[in-house]
């Protein structure tokens, strides 16, 4: 048997990406419930992806029904589904695949999205193998095709097996297995006799497709991905640091190795701050600062001052400014007292020097000290407040509306569809296959469905099946039949009405009872209407 690797995504024991596919139907989850490695295989990516499968609803469905290898609070991520399908298609030669891109490659051959069949499916070794080396026997063995495997052991890792919709022919074989581990049951070899020994293949019904088992997954969530924050500490660089962490060591006060380092708290360090303490009146500055007389009501004599100097102070709340701006470039509001309010309509002018440093300020706001940023914000709302004080207002010119529909003169291709129209035949579409036990709307339930107020039978049925009462189709089951819905408004052409009134018709000629306001049913009608150049009656008689 080939081996497997040891970075198994699904767990040791898990059946091989090289076992053949056998006879027989299988529903999307228990392919992925039971063999998830065949999701390698590029037959079954082609025929999930066709009938809506996203990353994001196979990898729910792989921790629905299977335990991970690496721990029980473990969640196979979206991600991890995205690239191993993209691997397998693109070593099959689909350069750039994704699962958003499928339908924009040619495929050997169309999916029916009512089979699920597996007969003609090719495993990994078939369409991409592995390439291996000829002098190695155990990289040889990687192309080869698996040895069957004991039914019961595709139970392995697996929390949950499919039920209801979700289970056909290959769940009641393994149930078998494990309620009967003594018989000799291998897979896939044994996979069509037992079947027909446990009363012969299930036929698949409406709910077990593929479309119906992804959908019932589309509201899955996933926990979002949370980064580390754990800081690595006791960091003995015996390099050079960093003027960061220089920074951040003599903020927090910490010992160098050097002794002549600022940040070293040394006894005589230690005893010159007491010093300074005691002689400045209890009030600990720092030894530039000690012996200085402050004025601050006072501005700086210095012409070339910047913020720096009073920003920077031990005794500022606000972060250092990376960025110095001269105190001296900011001019003061010229003609206005120091305590007029900052939005009094007054002329200014600036030069293109004091606008461009003003749009260099705004580069910079969190790091500029307020009073500078409030003096330009001032200056230029007055300067907005002047211009649309003296700008005339000038009415919208009003386009008025035409009171005529120009007329098109129809093309001689409509005309003449629409001269054909009264001896065009019926085109038959197969309908789809519904379960018998789905939710319908009949006699016995009737009253769920009606709108209140109804107080007849005919009220009664005439709401539950109103083609209107819902702006459409419904969102949520039950999905009512199109032929036994109410009839459309005549003047309603939308696709919502010609899809019923096609149905009425497809009922009418060949007895078609199972097409549903679904709206994968929707747009199948939709599709073959536009492909067979479908129209009703309503559609001529109003205008193409």
């Amino acid at each position: 048997m080939a081996p497997l690797p040891r970075n198994n995504a699904f767990g040791a024991g898990s059946p091989s990406w090289n076992l053949s596919f056998p006879s027989g139907n299988m529903t999307a989850a228990e392919i992925l419930a039971y063999l998830p490695h065949w999701l390698k295989s590029v037959d079954i990516i082609d025929r999930f992806v066709t009938n809506g499968g996203a990353s994001r609803t196979i990898a729910a469905m792989i921790n629905e029904f299977r335990h991970q290898p690496t721990g029980p609070d473990a969640v196979f991520l979206p991600n991890s589904a995205q690239i191993m399908m993209s691997y397998a298609m693109r070593r099959a030669g689909y350069d750039e695949w994704t699962v958003g891109t499928h339908g924009n490659w040619d495929r050997e051959s169309e999916n029916d999205p009512e089979d699920l069949s597996v007969t003609n499916f090719r495993p990994q070794r078939l369409t991409h193998p592995k390439k291996v080396s000829n002098k190695n026997p155990k990289d040889i063995l990687r192309n080869k095709e698996a040895d069957p495997i004991p039914f019961k052991d595709l139970a392995h890792h697996v929390k949950q097996h499919p039920s209801g919709p979700d289970a056909l022919d290959l769940t009641r074989c393994v149930r078998y297995a494990l309620a009967y581990p003594h018989e000799q049951l291998f897979f896939p070899t044994d996979f069509e006799r037992l079947v027909n020994e446990l009363g012969g293949p299930q036929t698949p019904t409406h709910s077990h497709l593929d479309r119906q088992v992804f959908a019932r997954r589309s509201d899955c969530q996933f926990p979002s991905p949370v980064k580390s924050t754990t800081r690595k500490l006791n960091r003995t660089s015996q390099g050079k640091k960093t003027p960061l962490s220089k920074v951040m060591s003599l903020a927090r006060g910490g010992t160098t190795a050097d002794p002549a380092t600022p940040g070293t708290v040394t006894p005589s360090k230690h005893a010159l701050d007491v010093a300074d303490q005691t002689q400045n009146g209890n009030k600990r500055r720092s030894g530039r600062l000690v012996g200085k007389v402050f004025n601050m009501r006072e501005g700086s004599d210095d012409p070339d001052a910047t913020d720096k100097d009073n920003w920077d102070s031990p005794y500022s709340t606000h972060a250092s400014s990376i960025k110095k701006r001269k105190v001296s470039r900011v001019p003061p509001t010229p003609g206005s007292p120091a305590n007029d309010s900052d939005f009094v309509l007054h002329e200014a002018s600036e030069s293109e020097d004091e606008v461009a440093e003003a749009e260099a300020v705004m580069d910079d706001v969190a790091n500029s000290p307020i009073p500078a940023r409030g003096r330009i914000a001032a200056r230029k709302a007055r300067q907005k407040i002047h211009t649309l004080a003296t700008t005339p207002r000038v009415p919208t010119p009003v386009n008025p509306k035409s009171h005529f529909k120009t007329a098109t003169e129809p093309s001689a291709e409509m005309m003449h569809e629409a001269r054909q129209f009264a001896y065009r035949q019926p085109i038959f579409l197969k309908p789809p296959i519904l379960s018998e036990n789905r939710l319908k709307v009949d006699a016995s339930s009737i009253w769920l469905y009606a709108a209140d107020g109804c107080t007849t039978f005919e009220e009664l049925w005439a709401s539950a099946l109103s083609s209107t009462r819902f702006g459409g189709p419904r969102r949520h089951a039950p999905f009512r039949e199109l032929h036994r819905l109410t009839d459309p408004h005549p003047h309603d052409v939308s696709d919502w009405a010609e899809n019923i009134r096609w149905a009425k018709e497809q009922y009418k000629c060949f007895g078609s009872v199972t097409w549903t306001e679904y709206d994968y049913h929707l747009e199948c009608i939709k599709e073959h209407r536009r492909a067979v150049m479908w129209v009703s009656e309503n559609v001529i008689r109003f205008g193409m």
